[in-house]
């Protein structure tokens, strides 16, 4: 094992403990601020029509309110594919995800049409970890990080304030976030230096 895969394996362990820790109504109140700052961000919702959003499993930020706050805008969910392959499909409410064999909730294929990536404009990305520099830690499939190298719009990381750090351990393959947002603020990430 090299050491980035060490140093992200351990990483990855504590902020699964501490996520285990987080009280239900930290998460729900932390939630609605993060929420509350994507709504509010005029400037960077402005040209967008398609975002892609996640259902939220195991204390992560739940962004299902934005079905209600943004009713002008797509709102797409990914469904995950063999060979850690993402697609993302149009779901007009939340209760419509179906619980796949992974159980997370996710778009049915039959019933949600799918957007191509080129045609999405922002992505929210669930993560264990983020860094300032825009460095992202997620479950260790690699899903986003391939979808996200054919992405060219606006990439968002959503995190509780304790899950973001001055950086991750990461690789050159690792997809890099544009903003991050967490119950305290959105902010744009400053570039990596490698």
């Amino acid at each position: 094992m090299s050491e980035a895969a060490r140093d992200k394996a351990e990483l990855r362990s504590k902020m699964r403990s501490y996520l285990a820790t987080v009280s239900k109504k930290h998460i729900e109140s932390s939630s609605a601020s993060i929420t509350r700052h994507i709504v509010d961000a005029n400037r960077l919702l402005s040209n967008v029509r398609t975002l892609a959003i996640y259902a939220s499993i195991q204390n992560e930020v739940s962004l299902s309110a934005l079905h209600q706050l943004l009713p002008g805008k797509k709102l797409l969910y990914p469904l995950c594919h063999p060979g850690h392959q993402l697609s993302f499909h149009h779901v007009t409410y939340e209760n419509q995800l179906a619980i796949s064999s992974m159980q997370i909730p996710e778009p049915q294929p039959d019933l949600h049409p799918e957007f191509e990536i080129e045609r999405i404009d922002m992505i929210l990305c669930p993560g264990l970890a983020f860094g300032t520099d825009g460095s992202r830690l997620g479950r260790g499939h690699g899903y986003y990080d391939r979808a996200l190298d054919e992405f060219s719009g606006i990439k968002l990381g959503i995190a509780l304030d304790q899950q973001i750090t001055p950086t991750v351990p990461h690789t050159s393959h690792d997809a890099t976030m544009d903003y991050l947002v967490s119950e305290s603020s959105i902010s744009a990430t400053k570039p990596l230096q490698e």
